[in-house]
């Protein structure tokens, strides 16, 4: 994508994981939202166009509707921890999605990992949701999920007996 001078990270094409990396920094942020913008622009007539961002927009700002779909236990935990917080379920949602935000992304495999073990953990049951073929050591991914959700409580300050 060409862009006009100086390019900040990830604005003049995607980033890629890179091994030992921290987290996401705001300029990766900033910049991976101009090229979005951009890529959106070039659909637009001008008039409809966006201006690039120049910076973040405050946490505590105007909020953009997202669509998703969630399984329904994940759902039902969020409300139960919403009422237990006494906070709004949205509050609660933000809030994982912050500590997500705030941490240094894991390399892919693993991140599928991780992702396929918190589903494993949140079944209840030993049937692997979704079949990897002989590869998938659902042992391996409850650990991993574990120590996941260790360092979560580790980093909201909780001790995880």
């Amino acid at each position: 994508m060409h862009v006009d001078g100086p390019a900040m990270p990830g604005e003049a094409e995607p980033l890629a994981y890179e091994p030992g990396r921290g987290p996401v920094t705001k300029d990766e942020v900033l910049g991976n939202m101009r090229r979005r913008q951009r890529i959106k622009n070039m659909d637009q007539p001008r008039e409809r166009q966006v201006s690039l961002a120049e910076s973040l927009p405050d946490i505590t700002g105007e909020k953009t509707p997202v669509g998703i779909r969630l399984p329904t236990v994940l759902v039902e935990y969020m409300h139960l921890i919403a009422l237990l917080e006494n906070l709004p379920l949205i509050a609660v949602i933000e809030a994982a999605l912050m500590h997500k935000a705030l941490s240094a992304p894991s390399p892919p495999e693993q991140a599928k990992e991780s992702y396929l073990g918190l589903q494993e953990l949140l079944s209840g049951d030993d049937r692997p949701l979704q079949k990897q073929g002989d590869d998938l050591d659902l042992r391996r991914l409850r650990a991993k999920a574990r120590d996941l959700l260790a360092t979560i409580d580790k980093l909201e300050g909780r001790s995880s007996g």
